[in-house]
């Protein structure tokens, strides 16, 4: 007989980590939590400059990529997602933003209460241990640690004069209600280290409460199904089938690729989808992988002068090996840095209402995640994304078979207004990058080599260049029931379903207008609050 709990939480990743730790909090209950990849133990998981090496090493990866984008020449994009306690959390590059709070205010809008700015707030706070203190927009009592930031490197600094030089104001703290504008990041970090979900979550004490039972290395396979109500899971843990019973509810919080993956395998979403795999339908939910999302985004890389800029050249490799040094004495310097030091937010045309553009800038330069990583040249990346993509794209099962990758296909730029927006960006980006700050480090541009003068032009470039910056979200979407196209209510019920709930980013219903860790971890604060309210 499977061993009973009330909860089991599929997924240690930033929402599963919230969820696990907040409910174990009651002594009464008793929760189960299943990560499919390894403990966080890699030690370049925790030192944050070593988030080039991590990326390109795909020790903690899912290797997932898409299908092939017809608007990108055909192109399949790599999408790295986080494969360890902590999930993406331990692998990103630690760019604290929440998006915009009218963002919230436009998920309210479709019919799902309590998802107000207002209450974004409330959570983004009871979450965060800011180390700026607590005021109207931040927290400091809450597990995640948030950092402002310190240290940028020279390159870093540069690019802010730049932004200022091309005529955007300078911003201090970017959630405090106007964020358009060119600053540098927050960071989930803490005294130079990494503050992962599992780091802020899931603390030795935490893993040692005798209610907490953690399995890593635990590929949950199927949800066990008696009639319409979650049972429990079945998963393979070192070669063998094992399964958990559950006596209130099965929380699936594996994201936005791996809960509907296994919605779909067992039996809930799509019929005609369902049918053209040989799975029999449970229940028939049109939504399961549907309304997915995601930033596309343009990188922009300049040459610099030697020394000017973290890169794999001599110089730049002995100033690594300095900074090692230094991190091991101070935990600061370079390691100590998340490298995507520099953001801002902009509008690509008059008359939108708030901005709809994000850059990132990094001191440095690598191609397709890190993957190309031994780059011969110094130089720096100025990203661009499209804030609120109208474009849509699904999670489909290629096959009845729980360890063949899904489907993915983003549809990258199948909506015309994107082009326009991410052209914009582009455009936005080349002009910070030829401004006087640039001058005494600018050798010249490496992609583009010579600005395009043409939106014909930047089309090329975006087709063989756009790729992912990280954030998919959407394919178990919120919303009233009578929205055919929602999966689960404003708390992440699923619909027609007993003892089954989704919590993670693919709950959002539109696709908030910043980086996504950040709002995942609110949203769990927020509805694992309601539940233990219900439970009292």
């Amino acid at each position: 007989m499977p061993k009973i709990y009330d909860f089991v939480v599929v997924g240690g990743g930033s929402a599963g980590c919230v969820m696990a730790s907040r409910l174990s909090e009651n002594p009464k209950l008793q929760v189960c939590l299943l990560e499919a990849g390894k403990p966080d133990k890699d030690l370049r998981i925790h030192v944050p400059g070593m988030l080039g090496e991590l990326l390109a090493s795909g020790a903690h990866d899912w290797h997932y990529s898409t299908t092939p984008q017809r608007h990108l020449n055909g192109r399949s994009v790599r999408w790295p997602r986080g494969k360890t306690m902590g999930g993406s959390s331990s692998v990103n590059a630690m760019c604290y933003q929440r998006g915009a709070l009218s963002d919230y205010d436009d998920w309210a809008a479709t019919g799902i209460k309590g998802w107000s700015g207002l209450d974004a707030l409330h959570y983004f706070k009871k979450s965060e241990k800011y180390s700026g203190g607590a005021d109207q927009w931040h927290g400091d009592q809450g597990p995640l640690a948030v950092s402002r930031p310190e240290d940028l490197h020279p390159a870093t600094q540069k690019f802010l004069v730049a932004a200022a030089q091309a005529g955007y104001r300078h911003v201090q703290d970017f959630h405090n209600g106007n964020r358009e504008g060119f600053g540098a990041f927050d960071t989930t970090t803490e005294n130079g280290r990494r503050c992962s979900a599992a780091k802020a979550y899931l603390s030795q004490e935490v893993q040692e409460r005798p209610n907490l039972t953690i399995e890593t290395g635990a590929m949950v396979t199927s949800i066990i199904l008696d009639g319409k109500r979650a049972a429990g899971v079945v998963f393979k843990q070192n070669g063998s089938e094992r399964r958990v019973a559950v006596s209130r509810e099965v929380i699936l919080s594996g994201g936005t690729i791996n809960t509907p993956q296994l919605m779909l395998l067992s039996g809930i979403g799509p019929a005609s989808h369902l049918k053209d795999v040989g799975i029999k339908t449970v229940v028939d939910l049109p939504g399961v992988g549907e309304n997915l999302q995601d930033h596309v985004d343009v990188a922009l890389q300049m040459n610099t002068r030697k020394g000017s800029a973290i890169g794999y050249t001599p110089t730049g490799l002995a100033q690594i090996a300095g900074s090692l040094v230094q991190y091991a004495v101070s935990r600061k310097g370079i390691m100590a840095s998340n490298l995507a030091e520099g953001c801002g937010f902009s509008k690509s045309r008059a008359g939108v209402s708030k901005p709809d553009i994000q850059f990132h800038f990094l001191p440095g330069m690598s191609d397709d995640h890190g993957k190309e990583r031994f780059i011969g040249e110094q130089g720096v990346t100025l990203h661009a994304c499209c804030l609120y993509p109208k474009s849509r794209g699904t999670i489909r099962l290629n096959s009845k078979n729980p360890f063949d990758q899904p489907a993915i296909d983003p549809n990258y730029l199948s909506h015309e207004e994107d082009w326009d927006v991410l052209i914009a960006g582009c455009e936005q980006a080349y002009q910070i990058m030829h401004q006087p700050a640039f001058k005494d480090i600018r050798k010249g541009m490496r992609m583009p080599l010579d600005q395009p003068q043409t939106k014909e032009g930047w089309r090329g470039i975006i087709r063989s260049r756009a790729d992912t910056i990280y954030h998919p979200v959407g394919t178990c979407k919120m919303g009233p029931q009578v929205d055919e196209m929602s999966v689960t209510n404003n708390a992440g019920r699923v619909h027609h379903m007993k003892g089954l709930r989704v919590v993670d980013a693919s709950l959002m219903p539109k696709l908030i207008g910043g980086n996504t860790n950040a709002p995942t971890i609110m949203m769990a604060e927020k509805i694992v609050t309601h539940m233990m309210s219900q439970l009292q």
